[in-house]
């Protein structure tokens, strides 16, 4: 195809370009994630550039870039973010190239490839493309293309758009001088015309339907923080809500509000289990602890959450001064003294408060405080600058139970896929810290998610995930107490029994499966697993107590099933199997019907339901 068209071809593919109809159902271009993507209307379908400045503050580099020649300018998060590219290139054949310059978020050297990252993501694709499979290799469980997308096409993109990475070719140079070389090639680069004579756009591929639940918070726990990870995606992507991120926006998701994730030992880093789409490395953990344990705000970065809790600006430092000193407040909890401010740094007019520190500090002096809260939310920024990125995790608190620390950290919005598995560790490695300062030991990590997402995008992969790793474990210990059932005198007894001495919490009985069932339904919040497991035994037991059989807990029950019309006034042969020793006791029979009954509600219940 000739790289140079005549202006009327050219005037053509742009009307084409500008006449489409975007995923969010409006015309014109960008075709998708309009809402992330700078970009200026007369420069669509004539400007030759994209730019992608990965992880750094949109409101850094914008309004450094030049106009000429820039078709768009968005940040590149997470190598799932491959698609949106291609589909907006594709609906704009006129974008030769891409330049790539800014944070790589990155736990290695820039330009290192150990790591899977957008940059390297965008890096792989140019350089080998999609295999035969439609895989991205090195990305296989982080990158998927819509089947609607043609591999056809998707080349189309690779071999005719150029990448210019200035995060290669410098270095060491610092952002300003990457910011400029993009500024001269904008205006140096050989001007090309479209790549192909119209735009294309694509449909998306249908998503599997969310099964009902009555809303609002649910709750996992698991041990660890891999474990918890793949509870969190089971249950959002099973019973998520399709939602859109914003009014203005093409950005559906799966969503539950105010989701309670419960990790119960997160300091443990063991990654033997690692199911996340991009693979957890000891190196990444490392690298996300030190910036949450850091009060530096790196160039081009809005800010960090270690910024926020340990360097929290307060623009008025009199303020401050005048509170410690005044006589007005003197109901201070512990006195008067340099320890009010300890932990404020002043700068000229302004100060710096180290939450962290200050936290550590109250801790020391009353272990029991309720009041050990940190906070990344400044309410006169936030009121001010709705359309910016607001830090999404807003507060932590600190509190000791039972002489562990238990923290508790609440994001108003979070991508459960990317951001809270390493949001997760961050959490646990200042929570650690703390409790090796107070000297008790860390206890469990709990997150709150306002609004908890798996975006569309991600859709594909978590599916895969959670059928190569969501495997189903036997697992009756219960930290809310065991269950021990047997009959006696002419009731069936189920004791509730304490997980670690096995004292006798508390005792229910009734002549019948359901009255036992009912009652501990009534006092207890169990499990699903062990709750089938309890309703299973106590049917045994009522079975065994109205054929005056004996009844032992775990053992198996075998039923011979024999055709009869009158199956309650007969009483055939009912056969348990307590061990294939035990000789066949006399027994009530089940007609076929009532088996076929019987198995069809069993293969309803699923464990996959959720119980909280």
């Amino acid at each position: 195809m000739a790289e140079v068209r005549e202006t009327g071809a050219e005037n053509k593919t742009a009307e084409l370009i500008r006449s489409q109809t975007g995923s969010d159902g409006r015309q014109g271009w960008p075709v998708c994630v309009k809402d992330r993507i700078s970009y200026h209307e007369d420069q669509v379908g004539t400007g030759n550039v994209a730019v992608t400045f990965l992880w750094t503050m949109r409101d850094y580099i914008i309004p450094k870039l030049e106009k000429n020649n820039l078709a768009m300018a968005a940040n590149f998060y997470t190598p799932a973010g491959l698609e949106g590219m291609v589909r907006n290139i594709l609906g704009n054949p006129c974008i030769r190239y891409v330049i790539l310059l800014g944070n790589e978020y990155s736990s290695q050297e820039e330009g290192k490839d150990a790591e899977l990252t957008s940059a390297n993501a965008i890096r792989a694709f140019f350089e080998k493309g999609v295999n035969a499979d439609r895989k991205l290799p090195g990305f296989e469980n982080a990158v998927y293309f819509d089947k609607n997308i043609s591999s056809e096409a998707i080349e189309q993109v690779r071999k005719n758009v150029e990448l210019i990475d200035l995060n290669r070719r410098m270095p060491d140079k610092p952002l300003e001088e990457k910011i400029a070389e993009a500024n001269r090639l904008l205006n140096t680069l050989e001007k090309k015309g479209p790549f192909m004579e119209k735009p294309m756009t694509f449909e998306y591929e249908s998503a599997e339907g969310s099964f009902p639940y009555e809303g609002g918070a649910m709750m996992v726990k698991c041990e660890t923080i891999p474990e918890t990870w793949v509870e969190i995606m089971h249950t959002i992507y099973r019973y998520g809500r399709d939602n859109l991120m914003d009014a203005n926006t093409d950005r559906w998701v799966k969503e539950i509000n105010n989701f309670v994730a419960v990790v119960r030992n997160p300091q443990n880093t063991d990654l033997s289990l690692n199911p996340f789409l991009v693979p957890m490395t000891q190196e990444k953990i490392e690298a996300y602890k030190k910036e949450m344990l850091s009060s530096e705000l790196p160039q081009g970065k809005a800010y960090t959450y270690g910024n926020k809790l340990r360097a929290y600006l307060h623009s008025n430092a009199g303020d401050i001064k005048n509170l410690i000193s005044s006589e007005e407040f003197k109901d201070f909890e512990f006195g008067k003294g340099p320890h009010l401010d300890v932990n404020v740094r002043y700068r000229d007019n302004i100060c710096e408060i180290n939450q962290i520190k200050d936290a550590i500090e109250v801790l020391k002096r009353n272990l029991y405080s309720k009041s050990v809260v940190a906070i990344t939310w400044h309410v006169h920024e936030e009121l001010m600058r709705k359309h910016k990125s607001s830090p999404c995790l807003v507060l932590l608190q600190f509190i000791v139970q039972d002489e562990r620390l238990n923290v508790m950290a609440f994001f108003r919005s979070h991508d459960m896929v990317q951001g809270w598995p390493e949001n997760a560790y961050g959490c646990a490695a200042i929570q650690r810290e703390v409790a090796q300062a107070i000297g008790v030991e860390p206890g469990a990590l709990t997150i709150v998610s306002g609004s908890a997402q798996i975006y569309r995008h991600y859709y594909k992969q978590v599916k895969d995930m959670l059928q190569n790793f969501r495997k189903q474990k036997e697992n009756f210990k219960d930290p809310r107490g065991n269950f021990t059932i047997m009959l006696s005198e002419g009731r069936i007894v189920a004791r509730l029994l304490h997980p670690e001495n096995a004292r006798e919490l508390e005792a229910f009985d009734g002549k019948t499966a359901k009255e036992v069932y009912r009652k501990i339904a009534s006092k207890c919040s169990i499990g699903a697993e062990h709750a089938m497991y309890i309703g299973a035994e106590l049917q045994k037991a009522e079975i065994a107590l109205f054929q005056n059989l004996p009844y032992e807990q775990d053992r198996g029950v075998r039923v011979i099933v024999k055709n009869s019309p009158k199956p309650a006034a007969n009483r055939n042969k009912f056969l348990i199997n307590q061990d294939k020793r035990k000789e066949i006791k006399e027994g009530i029979v089940y007609s076929r019907q009532q088996m076929k009954e019987y198995r069809r509600v069993l293969e309803q219940i699923r464990l996959d339901s959720f119980f909280v």
